[in-house]
């Protein structure tokens, strides 16, 4: 019954006839090596008889595993695709391959520990039961179903490790809402599945590819070893969970490149890295209920003085509450605009007006501006940006989540010529004189001189080439500028989200 269950229908049994086509040639391949030897191995030659013997069945096993439909993880329902669609047996089509089977068996049990994670999850007891039977194939209940069994555990022990390494064990998109997140990261695909499959083909090719799989940038190899050092469940959960996020990989690799900003919320830091030198201040980032994102863009722009359009979330939700009141748009020299482009009299507004959407407020550019002087503008869908700010006295304290979203510059203008590192000193002055701050050169001291009121010389100055920048969330990383380990707090909670989410694969 078994049997006539198990090859039914044509797509399954043209699928059958090419799995046990490769392990039928597997076999012959390993057999006409054996008779070039002089001396043939009587117990190998043995074992790949019984392989031969139990073939059929196993095949009958295996499909009834991947019917069950029972897959917890992505990468079990990717290795559930392989075989399905016909994949090559790689564990169990032949007995030289149980070297190959045991060398993933050492791996996972030396690996999986050092990244802190249980190797239940992995189902290495079983494996090892399954392996014991294979050199022993006497002891097996039931050689077949031993073979099915171990060819579907190792697969997806070995797509769960690959792929956790490789893309994360979790996903970024399930675990923040749309408005928290925006970095495009890379994601295991059929194509990986394949490839991944593929470098099973011998023993130091499977070896090379695990070792290729897991990041090797200094800051995950700097939290891998200080998670042996982690003595208390706190710092190893923090640990744990920035492990993780690096290996979510940006497609645009913004860190990677020589030149570029990052942005570490939770430090509530940003540091412009080059070559030759480090850039760290202060910022201060989104309140809790108003976070900064975390996004990955490229600088392309610089405005002076630049007037701030003020976003409908947040006239909703604190101007419209002033309508009707001339004397408060006066003091923070807000202006509305309608629909047509017309100014129009706030004295005339009503909140319902305000509120609806029809109507824009901005507040003019200079002194006061909540932008301040200066802004850094990259393409993003949240409208958030990198600039001054009109109230610095927010930078003495420890607690910087204040903003609506934008991030705020202790020094922006140090910002600034990094971003234009080739620029023309008079341009810089240009900049400096039309924020109000002392020039540098000659030239700008003389015109200055010579020049009374505002000078407002330059409002727009493209950067090119595009400066990456990356604003992320770590709560443990190096210090770009030190290299030193640091830790910081978790001001929007996101760790424990994280972690959550990882739970099941920790002891």
């Amino acid at each position: 019954m078994l049997h006539s269950e198990s090859w039914q229908g044509g797509t399954q049994s043209h699928r059958a006839v090419i799995i046990l086509a490769s392990i039928f040639l597997a076999l012959n391949i390993s057999a006409c090596k054996q008779s070039g030897n002089a001396e043939v191995d009587e117990a190998e030659q043995e074992l790949e008889q019984l392989y031969r013997q139990h073939l059929l069945d196993a095949q009958q096993h295996l499909d009834i595993i991947m019917a069950d439909g029972h897959d917890s993880l992505y990468a079990d329902r990717m290795g559930r695709r392989y075989y399905n669609e016909g994949g090559q047996w790689r564990w169990m089509g032949a007995p030289g391959q149980i070297a190959l089977c045991d060398a993933l068996d050492s791996i996972m049990h030396s690996q999986i520990s050092g990244i802190g994670f249980s190797e239940d999850v992995f189902n290495l007891a079983d494996i090892d039961t399954h392996l014991a039977e294979m050199h022993q194939p006497d002891s097996a209940k039931d050689m077949a179903l031993s073979m099915a069994r171990l060819e579907h555990s190792l697969t997806k022990a070995y797509l769960r490790y690959t792929i956790g390494q490789r893309f994360g064990f979790t996903t970024p998109s399930k675990l923040f809402g749309i408005h928290d997140f925006d970095i495009d990261i890379e994601q295991a695909d059929s194509a990986f599945v394949d490839y991944a499959m593929k470098q099973l083909a011998d023993k130091e090719t499977m070896v090379n590819f695990l070792n290729s799989v897991e990041p090797t940038d200094n800051a995950y190899q700097q939290l891998k070893r200080q998670l042996k050092l982690d003595s208390t469940n706190e710092d190893r959960n923090r640990t744990l969970c920035n492990m993780e996020r690096l290996r979510w990989r940006d497609k645009k690799h913004g860190k990677e490149t020589p030149r570029h900003i990052f942005v570490n919320v939770a430090a509530q830091q940003v540091w412009a890295v080059s070559p030759d030198s480090v850039i760290n201040m202060r910022i201060c980032c989104g309140k809790p209920a108003t976070k900064t994102p975390l996004l990955s863009s490229e600088i392309h722009k610089i405005e002076v003085n630049p007037e701030w359009g003020i976003p409908q979330s947040i006239i909703r939700g604190e101007v419209s509450g002033h309508a009707g009141d001339s004397a408060y748009f006066a003091r923070r020299n807000y202006y509305v605009v309608g629909r047509n482009g017309q100014r129009v009299n706030p004295g005339h507004l009503s909140q319902a007006d305000l509120a609806s959407g029809r109507y824009s407020v901005r507040q003019r550019s200079g002194a006061g501006n909540s932008l301040g002087r200066i802004i850094f503008r990259f393409p993003n869908k949240f409208a958030v940006y990198l600039h001054d700010t009109s109230s610095p006295g927010a930078f003495k304290r420890d607690t910087r989540t204040v903003s609506h979203g934008c991030v705020r510059l202790q020094r922006p203008f140090e910002i600034a010529e990094f971003v234009l590192p080739n620029a023309d000193p008079w341009l810089l002055d240009k900049m400096r004189l039309s924020m109000d701050l002392q020039p540098k050169t000659e030239q700008g001291r003389e015109y200055k001189r010579t020049h009374g009121g505002a000078i407002r010389l330059i409002n727009n100055t493209a950067v090119d080439p595009k400066v990456p920048v990356v604003i992320d969330y770590y709560t443990r990383y190096p210090n770009p500028k030190t290299g030193e380990l640091d830790t910081w707090g978790d001001p929007y909670g996101y760790d424990k989200i994280i972690l959550k989410a990882i739970k099941p694969f920790l002891p």
